[in-house]
C-alpha cells in the first residue's frame, strides 16, 4: 500500500509549530513522517503528494461529550435552565424512533467532520445498526448505552431496552468491538440523580470486570448537587466513590460544581473529565473549574454536549471559549493558554476517550488530520514565516469550523474541500428535517 504525503504552509506537533511542513502517512493509516518539508524525490507510483498551499495542518479534533441524536432537537427551550430544559427535551425524546436517532446521528457527524472533528464520545441508544454508520462515516467513537435504572426503558420510542437490558447489550458490544480502531462500547448510567444506587454499584462491578468505560454526567447543575445533598447527604462524586464507580475507567461529563475534596479524588482516581464551556453557559449551569482540575493533574477533555444544549457542534468555538471564559472569570489572563486549550482538545481529548495512538502529529500515531484554509479575511495578516507562534494564536482565537477544508481519519480522506467523500449530506440533512417537523407536530 502507497503512501500520501501532505505539505502545508505550516504544522502544529507536539515539539510546537513547524513552517514549511510535510505529513506522511502509509497505507495502513499510520504517520510515518511529521516535520519540515523533504526535498522532493523522484516520482513514486506508490506515492501520492497533496499540495495544501494556504492550508495549515492540526491533529483532529475530540469531542470530549455529546449526545449525537439530539441534533434533531436543536433550538429547543433556548432560554429555560438546566432542571426545565431537561423536562422539555425528555418530552420529546419520547417521540423518536430509532429511525430518528439513526438520522440524528448522522446529521451530526456531517457536522463534526465538516468543522474538524474525527472522534467523539457520546451517551445515547445505540446499538450495532448505529455503531456502523459510524465506522461507514470513518469516525471514531466511545459509544456509551444511556441506562437510567434496571426497569426503566430510556427511549421506548426507539427500543424497548430496560436499563438492565441496556447493560447487557453494552457487553455484548463491547465484546463484538472489542480492539476496533474506531469504537469504544462503554456503559451510559445517566447520572446519580436518575440512577439507583444499587444499579450504580453493579454497574462499577461489572465495569471493573469485564474492563469497560463508564460515561456519565456528574455535578452538571447546583440543583442536581443539592438533590444527592438531601437524598445522600454527600456530594455527588463522593457518593458515586462509595458504590465503587471510580475504581473503574470513568468519564465524568461537565463537573462544574466539583468540590476541592472530589478534584483530589478524581485525580487520585485517573478518572477523566469532560469541559464543556458553552453547554453549561447556555444553561446557566455555571462555569467549571479548569484551571484547578490541570492544577491537579486531572485527565481533561473539550465537549460540545449535544446540540439541544449547545446549538453546534464547532470544537473551535469551545477551543476559544474554554480558553478566555477562565481569564475573565478570575481576571486574570495567563491562567488559561490557547495552547493548553489545544492540546485538550486534540492529545488530551483522544487520551481520555481512549483512543491513545492518535491526537497528535508525530510518527507512529495515526493519521488524524485536518488541514484549515488560511487564506481568508480572518487569518490576515498571518505571517507564519516570521512568527511561527502565531498559529497557536490563529488556531485558538481566530479560526472557526468553517475554515476546515479537508479531514483525514486513518489516513482515510473523509471530506475534501467541502464534500463529504463518506456521507451523503444533502440527503441527511433532508431526513432530518422531515424528522424535525413530525417531532415538533408529536410534541404539539
Amino acid at each position: 500500500m502507497g503512501e500520501t504525503v501532505l505539505r502545508a504552509d505550516a504544522m502544529l506537533t507536539p515539539e510546537g509549530v513547524v513552517v514549511g511542513a510535510e505529513l506522511a502517512f502509509d497505507g495502513s493509516g499510520r504517520i510515518t513522517y511529521a516535520g519540515s518539508a523533504r526535498p522532493s524525490a523522484p516520482g513514486d507510483p506508490d506515492r501520492e503528494t497533496r499540495d495544501l498551499s494556504g492550508h495549515v495542518l492540526m491533529p483532529g479534533l475530540v469531542n470530549g461529550h455529546t449526545h449525537s441524536a439530539m441534533t434533531l432537537l436543536r433550538g429547543v427551550s433556548d432560554d429555560e435552565g438546566f432542571m426545565p430544559w431537561l423536562a422539555a427535551v425528555q418530552a420529546l425524546e419520547q417521540h423518536l424512533t430509532h429511525e430518528d436517532v439513526a438520522t440524528g446521528l448522522q446529521l451530526a457527524m456531517v457536522e463534526m467532520i465538516e468543522t474538524g472533528t474525527v472522534a467523539f464520545a457520546d451517551m445515547y441508544h445505540w446499538d450495532e445498526r448505529l455503531i456502523e454508520l459510524v465506522r461507514a462515516a470513518g469516525m471514531r467513537a466511545m459509544v456509551a448505552l444511556a441506562s437510567f435504572a434496571p426497569d426503566s426503558v430510556g427511549f421506548p420510542g426507539v427500543s424497548s431496552w430496560t436499563g438492565a437490558e441496556a447493560v447487557e447489550q453494552t457487553e455484548a458490544l463491547a465484546e463484538r468491538y472489542a480492539g476496533d480502531r474506531q469504537i469504544r462500547v462503554a456503559y451510559g448510567p445517566h447520572a446519580p440523580y436518575t440512577c439507583p444506587p444499587e444499579f450504580l454499584r453493579d454497574i462499577a462491578a461489572r465495569a471493573i470486570e469485564c474492563g469497560i468505560p463508564i460515561h456519565t454526567h456528574v455535578s452538571e447543575s447546583a440543583a442536581e448537587v443539592e438533590q444527592i445533598r438531601e437524598r445522600y447527604g454527600t456530594t455527588p462524586g463522593e457518593h458515586l466513590a462509595s458504590l465503587g464507580l471510580f475504581d473503574a475507567e470513568v468519564l465524568a461529563a461537565h463537573c462544574v460544581h466539583l468540590t476541592e475534596g472530589e478534584i483530589g479524588l478524581f485525580a487520585r482516581t485517573g478518572t477523566a473529565v469532560s469541559h464543556n464551556p458553552v453547554s453549561n453557559l447556555k444553561l446557566g449551569c455555571g462555569i467549571a473549574p479548569l484551571p484547578e482540575w490541570r492544577e491537579a493533574g486531572l485527565r481533561v477533555s473539550l465537549g460540545t454536549d449535544s446540540v439541544a444544549s449547545n446549538n453546534t457542534l464547532d470544537l473551535f468555538e469551545e477551543i476559544k471559549t474554554a480558553t478566555i471564559l477562565h481569564r475573565g472569570a478570575r481576571q486574570d489572563a495567563a491562567i488559561v493558554r490557547a495552547s493548553d486549550v489545544l492540546d485538550i482538545a486534540t492529545r488530551g481529548g483522544a487520551e481520555a476517550i481512549g483512543f491513545r495512538e492518535t491526537g497528535a502529529l508525530e510518527a507512529g500515531r495515526l493519521a488524524d488530520v485536518i488541514a484549515l484554509d488560511v487564506t481568508g479575511s480572518t487569518a490576515t495578516p498571518l505571517d507564519l514565516s516570521a512568527q511561527p507562534r502565531a498559529l497557536v494564536s490563529h488556531l485558538g482565537f481566530a479560526a472557526t469550523g468553517a475554515d476546515v477544508r479537508h479531514v483525514f481519519i486513518g489516513g482515510r480522506h473523509v471530506y475534501a474541500d467541502g464534500e463529504h467523500l463518506t456521507l451523503d449530506a444533502g440527503a441527511i440533512r433532508a431526513r432530518a428535517a422531515r424528522a424535525r417537523k413530525r417531532l415538533a407536530a408529536a410534541g404539539s
